[in-house]
């Protein structure tokens, strides 16, 4: 169960990356070895940045699963509140991982999921992430993977870990069909 928490001005190129290739595995896998939701906060819709509507499944707080990912995008800042990382730390024992994508990973960091962990963020961010979490050690990569925490850096690096993630859990086979597929 992967579960993408959205916010407001998310990029839908980040969501549709994370997403299709989990519904391509399925498709050659010829059953459901992945199942998605998308939630909100507060259960209501959420807005990419280019004005696609996305209805959520439900709220973050009634979920658990094995991977939640956080995709706030653009307007971070915006959705870098303490009522946001109260909602990150309680789910943080919901899931088995945590990820952020794109600038999901500001949003784990302020609520401490991160701390004594390798990440990176969306390139423009870089800098000012490092500085402002010291307690993380900030690679410049297109992906980290630390244990149980995931982040990358923005769209078609969330393809590429998707595939990774893909090849790790159903063959290498099986990632290289869904890669050929988006060519």
């Amino acid at each position: 169960q992967v579960d993408v928490l959205l916010f407001d001005a998310f990029s839908a190129h980040c969501l549709a990356n994370t997403v299709e290739p989990m519904r391509a595995a399925n498709s050659f896998a010829g059953r459901s070895a992945y199942a998605w939701r998308f939630l909100t906060l507060d259960g209501e819709p959420a807005v990419s940045s280019s004005g696609m509507q996305v209805a959520a499944h439900g709220k973050l707080a009634d979920c658990h699963g094995d991977l939640l990912i956080a995709m706030p995008s653009y307007d971070f800042l915006r959705h870098a509140t303490p009522a946001t990382s109260r909602a990150l730390r309680s789910a943080a024992g919901r899931y088995e991982a945590l990820a952020g994508f794109d600038t999901g990973a500001w949003l784990l960091a302020g609520a401490g999921l991160l701390n004594g962990h390798r990440a990176t963020i969306h390139w423009e961010e870089l800098g000012r992430f490092a500085e402002e979490f010291p307690a993380i050690e900030t690679e410049r990569a297109r992906r980290v993977i630390d244990g149980n925490r995931i982040t990358c850096s923005g769209a078609l690096a969330a393809f590429d870990l998707m595939l990774e993630l893909i090849g790790a859990r159903l063959g290498q086979a099986l990632r290289l069909e869904v890669a050929a597929l988006f060519m």
